[in-house]
């Protein structure tokens, strides 16, 4: 078993690509997911918000942006907020901890 899919990327077609948690433990990674994010071509889970919230954390999270250019990579605090709120839609709450999604803790 792979474990939960933490992200989705549209290409290749017809059924795009799937990311694990190994998928997505190296930080160049994350940044090209997020570049695919910012031009709607990729959406992270639940699941993968919690993953990258407790592998990164918010610098970690905050660097990855100003290089994948997705939140106003000018504005750390701006950014940090549409992070949050992005999260939460998703269904995971970094503030709080508590995943509306998860059914299984993930890494």
């Amino acid at each position: 078993m792979r474990g939960a899919i933490l992200a989705w990327y549209q290409y290749p077609e017809p059924t795009g690509t799937e990311y694990f948690a190994n998928d997505l433990s190296e930080a160049p990674a994350v940044v090209r997911l997020f570049q695919r994010a910012a031009r709607f071509r990729a959406h992270v889970t639940a699941q993968g918000w919690q993953f990258l919230w407790k592998r990164y954390g918010l610098s970690g999270l905050l660097d990855i942006n100003r290089q994948a250019d997705w939140f106003d990579p000018e504005d750390d605090h701006s950014a940090a907020e549409q992070m949050i709120n992005r999260s939460n839609i998703a269904g995971y709450d970094p503030v709080s901890g508590v995943c509306r999604e998860c059914y299984e803790a993930v890494g």
